[in-house]
């Protein structure tokens, strides 16, 4: 089963293409990669600019939308074909679970490496239950006589992980229209995802109170590799890192990273 990457709407990644180096007369231009490759996809990645601070920087002559990039797999070298706006594809080259792709280019006089490998899917991934009720609390809510009842038990969420590899989960509402669950005023409603931070474990709990809409959801379990939970956890904090001691990238910035995954269901209803 194929899934929309919904990961690169909650990690920070999108702040990768604008990542900046401190202030300085001595700023380097480096190529900024952001490729997640999974299994059933064509193999592509983007290729941005850094976007210094200091006034009067002065970039490479590389194209960005012209550059010669090869990826090596089982030995055999596929050049990709530019899209425009930094992207670039290679419609003959299906990415494949347990597979490494090398990636390599020229830019600014340097040559620009990455690998990685492709990740299991995760196994026996289960839900304690298909559904959860949470009570509706907006204008038209009514108090219950004495406070707010029980709190629902929280759901959770278990896979197999022998080798105490990285994990991150994702939840998505899949309704057209939202229904939110409580009254959000004046705030800009929340987005219809949210995540929970990479784990090495088996299982985690999500709690009632983290959902903000009625619906059905779907739960994506991604196999993710420790640079990407690295470079979460450094993005988390700041977005300032641009050194990616986690990354296989070589005299570039970004991620060049596989993953894999597996999705449940879940209905949250109205108590």
């Amino acid at each position: 089963m194929k899934f929309r990457i919904y990961i690169l709407f909650f990690i920070l990644f999108s702040a990768l293409p604008s990542c900046t180096e401190k202030e300085t007369s001595e700023f380097t231009d480096t190529p900024i990669v952001e490729s997640y490759l999974r299994p059933g996809d064509f193999l592509n990645l983007q290729i941005t600019r850094q976007i210094p601070f200091s006034s009067g920087i002065q970039y490479s002559a590389d194209d960005i939308e012209n550059l010669t990039i090869n990826v090596t797999h089982n030995n055999i070298v596929s050049t990709l074909t530019s899209l425009g706006n930094g992207k670039y594809i290679d419609s003959s080259l299906v990415v494949k679970e347990g597979e490494i792709y090398y990636l390599s280019f020229k830019y600014n006089l340097k040559a620009v490496t990455a690998f990685t490998e492709i990740p299991s899917k995760p196994v026996k991934f289960k839900e304690s239950d298909v559904s959860i009720s949470v009570t509706r609390m907006d204008s038209t809510s009514v108090p219950v006589a004495g406070g707010m009842g029980s709190m629902p038990e929280p759901l959770s969420l278990t896979w197999d992980n022998t080798d105490a590899s990285y994990y991150i989960v994702v939840i998505e509402n899949m309704e057209t229209v939202l229904d939110p669950i409580r009254d959000f005023g004046s705030e800009t409603p929340p987005a219809n995802i949210f995540r929970k931070a990479p784990t090495s474990s088996s299982g985690l709990q999500l709690r009632p109170q983290e959902f903000q809409y009625f619906g059905k959801h779907r739960i994506i379990l991604y196999h993710v590799l420790p640079d990407y939970a690295s470079l979460y956890s450094e993005n988390s904090t700041s977005s300032q890192n641009l050194t990616n001691p986690s990354t296989s990238i070589v005299n570039g910035y970004g991620i060049f990273t596989g993953l894999n995954a597996d999705t449940l269901y879940l209905n949250v209803l109205e108590n």
